[in-house]
């Protein structure tokens, strides 16, 4: 997501120094841009699938599919641009063979341009020393260390040498990264190459429990003459930034000298199969034919996914999936067998529709998963999703309806106020017989709620501000509420609230400031916290966490977004509260080259006595992903007593897929209340439920309901969706809301909540 823009005047002075290398003279046609994407040996699908998608819809370009075969067979002789993906360098070199290699270094010097994302940009230096590779060595640079350097959504700082060699509009710029290189040059340059560094690491986002080399500064992109032709080379993933592709439209500009590059935005059609693209493996020639295929026919909604997808619940939203054979001798992660499963059979079982062919049909036989439609070939995979659609659809297989309430359930109060958005703990909550759920807001908490509740659950979000908008009397309520036997289940800025971290009222962040937050556990966060950002980190379980988390393995891997690390402040007064897991890995920063305390050793989850009542408090969210959320049930079991069996509800083939983003701001109670006991309950519909909205997924959904929306809410992105045909729906609750949402053209605009069904 791009932060900064240029100005208009600027991009054009930058871009009219362009001279295109191939625009025929005027009122000649111009030819279309060949690319040729790499599939073969170490490309990994996620990349290699988005790259052939955009390669493929790309305007006046003709997309070719290559592996290491076809390069050595001569496929580059019909290419104008080669971009190689992600996955891993030295295999990318094996299936290149030296033949290949030596294939695209003239390939390259000859004229050619090359795109390297990650292991794409691994493959043109030169080893690190000491180190052997089969590297191209193509630019100067070379890996500071060996990789596994994190998996995070990272701050980029593009230069002004970016805007006259691209035309990307300096600033910063957040992009995912994903165990790219932290390159720095090499002492000897590379003869007939001239490389400059466009875009640098503008964060000191580090993962590991033993330091690494930060970062901050580092060389993030490359941009170089090689000979007659150019590379422009990330150590990030720009393409799985799917509605801002400023920076790969800058690198197509810069290899091509000048091509302008714009693509079709794909938008998912009403009554579209959702068919999630499934595999760990490097798919090949054959397959990437199949894929674009798909993507220009938009017949079905196509969504590459891979095991990590599937662990944190892809498969509940899609109808069918496609799982192709394994191209080359590559290792098979099992995205749907192994770990996996489980998740496989309950799709299958509700409906889902599995369709897998070669080696990877065999596979999942041999793994034991029942109902898999096995077909000959990509031909008969098209052919069977077409039968698959054709079917009538069986709502009583859906498991919209919840199943009836045991006798007693433990009454859960979800609080739903400014800086508290809503997760995904309400809705497990809400599909689990053994509790039911209330929505309540600030003012409801002061009135005097919680007396009809047994238990609160305070969401993630900025304590600060939801500590504001207690006041004093909701404060005091739940002081009272736990001390009287109430529970009290935090999450993040929810576990921050119950500490004695004591902040600034108002504040836009949370600092530091004199005034304390609830002051029930004898703990405090080490601002400042909330500039760490959002990644994946390792947490450790202590002793006592052992035996609440009695399945769980001793490390595990959890979303991690802006939480505190919890260090001892004091005592309080009748308590009992223990450390159940301390944080095992860190995250110094994902958008600030300044570095933050450090975590690991500091405490991620509490949990004990206070008065009468209990306290549990997560600082990371394990309630994001599916595969942990065993964590967040055997918290739950551990506070009330009761450990909640429920699940999200999963699609149902023909549902519409629909987004709402939830503000915050008074009123919340009401639309997250609407969502959680209307449109999750209706089988019509596949409901997400988010504060942020991700751009880079709009092309998946029928449309994005808005809730408590501002005047900055109708983003470029927002109205490129309802131009593409996506549906926007805005719910005015207030004549304030009214006149905002007037401006809102090509909008649809309902005056509540009850009234979007009648729209969607």
């Amino acid at each position: 997501m791009r932060i900064k823009s240029l100005s208009l005047a600027a991009a054009f002075l930058a871009l009219s120094a362009f001279t295109p290398r191939d625009v025929a003279a005027s009122g000649a046609e111009i030819a279309p841009l060949r690319i040729a994407v790499f599939v073969g040996g170490g490309a990994r699908n996620i990349g290699a699938f988005r790259w052939l998608e955009i390669a493929t819809l790309a305007e006046n370009a003709e997309t070719t599919p290559v592996d290491g075969a076809s390069i050595r067979a001569g496929a580059l002789d019909a290419a104008d641009v080669l971009v190689m993906p992600g996955g891993s360098a030295a295999m990318e070199a094996k299936e290149l063979g030296a033949d290949g290699r030596e294939r695209v270094k003239s390939f390259v010097r000859g004229g050619g341009g090359y795109i390297g994302t990650c292991a794409g940009f691994y493959l043109v230096t030169e080893p690190s020393p000491g180190r052997k590779a089969n590297y191209l060595g193509l630019i100067p640079f070379h890996d500071t260390i060996d990789g596994m350097n994190g998996e995070a959504e990272l701050m980029f700082k593009f230069n002004d040498r970016a805007e006259a060699l691209a035309g990307i509009p300096k600033g910063g710029y957040r992009i995912r990264y994903a165990h790219g290189p932290v390159p720095v040059r090499s002492d000897k340059e590379v003869e007939g190459t001239r490389a400059e560094v466009v875009a640098t690491f503008d964060c000191d986002y580090n993962p590991r429990r033993d330091p690494r080399p930060p970062k901050a500064g580092h060389p993030a992109a490359v941009a170089a003459e090689c000979g007659a032709g150019r590379v422009f080379v990330f150590t990030c993933h720009p393409e799985s930034d799917y509605d801002d592709r400023t920076v790969i439209e800058g690198a197509f500009r810069y290899v091509t000298r000048g091509r302008e590059v714009r693509w079709r935005y794909p938008q998912r059609k009403a009554g579209q199969l959702a068919v999630g693209f499934v595999s760990d493996d490097v798919f090949g020639p054959e397959t990437g034919r199949l894929v674009q295929r798909l993507v220009t026919q938009g017949e079905f909604d196509i969504i590459p996914a891979n095991a990590k997808f599937v662990e944190e619940g892809a498969l509940r939203h899609f109808d069918a999936v496609l799982v192709p054979p394994c191209a080359g001798d590559a290792e098979s992660r099992k995205a749907l067998d192994g770990a996996n499963i489980e998740q496989a059979r309950r799709f299958v079982a509700r409906g889902g529709r599995v369709v897998a062919w070669g080696n990877a049909a065999e596979r999942l036989e041999n793994s034991g998963l029942e109902g898999v439609s096995r077909v000959a070939d990509g031909e008969s995979a098209i052919a069977e999703l077409r039968k698959f659609a054709a079917e009538p659809v069986c709502h009583g297989v859906s498991g919209i309806v919840p199943p009836a309430k045991v006798e007693r359930p433990v009454r859960a109060a979800v609080f739903a106020g400014d800086g508290c958005p809503l997760g995904n703990i309400p809705q497990l909550l809400e599909f689990s017989p053994e509790y039911t759920v209330g929505v309540v807001s600030a003012k409801d908490i002061a009135a005097g709620a919680l007396k009809d509740f047994d238990l609160l659950c305070v969401p993630g979000g900025n304590p600060s501000i939801a500590c504001d908008t207690l006041g004093e009397a909701g404060r005091g309520n739940i002081v009272e509420f736990v001390r009287s036997g109430g529970k009290y289940y935090g999450v993040c800025g929810g576990a921050l609230l119950v500490s004695r971290t004591e902040f600034r009222p108002g504040a836009d962040g949370i600092s530091s400031g004199d005034t304390p937050f609830l002051g029930l556990v004898p703990f405090k966060g080490d601002l400042p916290h909330h500039s760490r950002g959002e990644a994946p980190v390792k947490i450790r379980l202590t002793d006592e966490g052992k035996s609440v988390f009695r399945e769980s393995k001793d490390v595990r891997t959890t979303w991690y977004a802006g939480g505190p690390a919890f260090i001892p402040a004091g005592e309080v007064e009748d308590s009992d509260v223990r450390v159940f897991a301390e944080y095992e890995s860190r995250v110094l920063s994902t958008s600030s080259p300044e570095a933050t305390p450090d975590m690991t050793g500091k405490a991620a989850v509490l949990g004990g006595r206070v008065g009468k009542g209990r306290v549990y408090a997560q600082c990371p969210h394990p309630e994001f992903h599916e595969n942990t959320f065993d964590m967040v049930r055997d918290g739950f079991k551990w506070l009330a007593g009761v450990r909640p069996t429920g699940t999200l509800p999963p699609r149902v083939r023909g549902a519409k897929s629909i987004v709402v983003k939830i503000g915050l701001g008074d009123g919340m109670n009401a639309a997250v209340n609407y969502v959680l006991k209307s449109l999750l309950h209706d089988a019509r519909f596949d409901c997400r439920i988010v504060s942020d909205m991700g751009h880079n997924e709009l092309s998946h959904y029928d449309a994005v309901v808005m809730c408590l929306f501002g005047k900055d809410s109708w983003t470029p992105e927002l109205k490129a969706f309802a131009a593409n045909g996506g549906k926007v729906v805005f719910v005015a609750d207030t004549a304030e809301k009214r006149r905002v949402a007037a401006e809102f053209d090509g909008a649809i605009v309902v005056e509540s909540c009850d009234k979007v069904i009648d729209v969607l």
